[in-house]
This record gives C-alpha cells, structure tokens and sequence, in this order.
C-alpha cells in the first residue's frame, strides 16, 4: 500500500509581472538596455485581490532624485540624472516584491 499526502494552502499566492516604459532595446535573454540619461518607467503588476504592499530594490538607491516611486508602490520612474543616476555601460536587477499578509500566512512573489 502507499500512501498519498496532498496540503491544500488556504492562501493568496501574488504573480507579480514587470513593465518597462521608455527608449530601450530588448535583450536575447529578456533583459533591456537603455539609453544613457533617458526617462524610463517600471510597473509591477501584482495579482492579488487582497491587501498587499509593493517595494521596488536593486543594488543602487531607488530613492529621489533620480527615482520617483508611486504611493502604491506599483511604479517606479527613473529621471536620467541626480546623484543616485545609473553609470552608463553598468548592469542593474532591479526587483519588484509584492508582499500579501493573508489570515494564515504572509507570503511574498517578486519578479526581475
């Protein structure tokens, strides 16, 4: 005899999906390139229904100046230029999280 164990989690697992506004080449691999000094815009979409919180990170400060995040947290845009400006020729991750507290669990999806 075996026996067969299913777990059923009674909670909102968030998709959350990225945008990329603006002058920019798409990449072989997915990622983008973008002209030095240009404006862009990043959206997350995060499906929940539910109460959630969004943030944005990356290994550069996503702070003003040069970035202007929305209330929600759902956008993120880049100015071009200030003291937090990205290097021309550099790579960056940035990552969306969208963070879901439910009555059982908190769970967190993010994208890159």
């Amino acid at each position: 005899t075996s026996v067969s164990e299913s777990v059923y989690a009674a909670g909102d697992f968030p998709n959350v999906e990225l945008a990329v506004y603006g002058e920019f080449f798409r990449q072989a691999d997915g990622s983008v390139k973008i002209n030095a000094n240009s404006v862009f815009l990043l959206t997350a979409t995060c499906s929940t229904d539910n109460l959630k919180t969004q943030s944005w990170g990356s290994e550069v400060a996503l702070t003003a100046p040069a970035f202007t995040a929305s209330t929600g947290g759902d956008s993120l845009i880049y100015k071009g230029e200030g003291s937090n400006a990205l290097v021309a020729g550099a790579s960056y991750v940035m990552t969306s999280s969208c963070r879901v507290e439910g009555a059982l669990e908190t769970v967190v999806g993010s994208a890159e």
